[in-house]
């Protein structure tokens, strides 16, 4: 545990959103319908009412039947939006306006023995509400349910409002302590899941991303690129030249390491936004979104230049490239047009980057 929580401070902002909304996403079906079932439980009591009163009553029709109009607001909010912020705080919310309701029926009942009962169950719901929140969310929203039971007994005048406040505020602090711990609890779990989806997408040797990246990608059944249509996308393809004679002369160990390096160096020539992708033994394809086929090809040659230049401290090293442009469809037509490129530049001399021409 506290590896993981060390782990979480080392989180910086984009990360510490991603984890949040990884958590909502996980709980907020259950999220939901706890909501749903919190505000069917609350109309409900209307029949505790009328008991109360013994007779229809119809004083709290309108404080236990209101509910339903943020309900479905929220659901509504549900469907439009997934972002973890504005579900959270909209789900607080909705507990909020449920408790307003409770104080407003109960300032019109003429019996108000149970109110005290009636926080503490508030306190259940918001163990739940809060599993997909931050656990900052839960402490904000836990002292207002503090404040709430202050700010009603202005109105309500409550018969022991102290004891009611003795009861709640260590239900509070139970409240926060359990999500805080479920919170650490969450982040392991994603943790695991961060670490099992790297490794379905990356290489284990060199780091960068593996052949199921391009599924992850492309269209299923078309094998098209997810990209926009107006966006230019240049392919190539990168092999290391007579790397069969670094494994001969120098190990597998060794060249391990000038693979590893040759990852490196593709890594750093070119942008966050790219694919660099090892498919198979020494050869790297490596996908250029919104980059057209004359920087593509620019950029191909920079990478030629970085590896020859570069130190792996093991052996010189050269690289052949192959590059075309992707003109949408099945991706596997133009790493067939890159191999062919590739071969040229094999053919041709090693260590040189060709272009690929469908005339030849």
């Amino acid at each position: 545990m506290n590896s993981t929580i060390t782990k979480a401070k080392q989180f910086d902002k984009k990360q510490r959103r991603e984890f949040y909304q990884s958590k909502y996403d996980y709980y907020k079906s259950f999220n939901r319908g706890l909501l749903i079932v919190s505000t069917i439980a609350y109309i409900t009591f209307f029949f505790t009412d009328c008991g109360i009163y013994g007779r229809f009553a119809y004083e709290t029709i309108i404080p236990r039947s209101i509910v339903l109009l943020p309900l479905f607001v929220f659901l509504f909010m549900y469907k439009k939006t997934s972002n973890y912020k504005i579900m959270n705080i909209a789900s607080y919310f909705m507990v909020h306006i449920i408790i307003w309701l409770t104080d407003w029926s109960t300032y019109i009942l003429p019996d108000r023995e149970y109110a005290g009962e009636g926080m503490i169950v508030m306190n259940l719901i918001f163990v739940c509400a809060g599993f997909c929140a931050p656990f900052r969310y839960t402490l904000i929203a836990h002292c207002g349910l503090i404040v709430d039971i202050l700010v009603a007994n202005l109105f309500i005048k409550y018969d022991d409002v102290v004891m009611m406040l003795m009861f709640n505020v260590p239900c509070v602090v139970a409240v926060c302590v359990m999500h805080n711990i479920m919170e650490k609890v969450y982040l392991d779990h994603y943790l695991v899941n961060k670490k099992l989806e790297k490794l379905v997408v990356h290489d284990e040797l060199t780091g960068v991303y593996n052949r199921n990246k391009l599924r992850e990608i492309s269209d299923p059944i078309t094998e098209e690129l997810n990209v926009a249509n107006d966006i230019p996308v240049t392919l190539m393809i990168v092999d290391m030249d007579f790397f069969k004679k670094v494994n001969d002369k120098y190990g597998h160990e060794a060249g391990d390491i000038v693979l590893k390096h040759l990852a490196k160096v593709l890594l750093e020539s070119v942008r966050t936004s790219d694919y660099v992708i090892r498919w198979g033994g020494e050869e790297f394809v490596i996908i250029l979104t919104g980059c057209n086929i004359d920087r593509g090809s620019a950029i191909a040659e920079k990478i030629r230049v970085n590896v020859e230049n570069s130190d792996n401290t093991i052996c010189p090293a050269t690289v052949s490239i192959g590059v075309t442009e992707y003109n949408g469809g099945s991706y596997h037509i133009a790493i067939e047009c890159a191999d062919k490129a590739l071969y040229r530049a094999k053919t041709s001399g090693r260590n040189r980057v060709v272009v690929y021409n469908e005339q030849e």
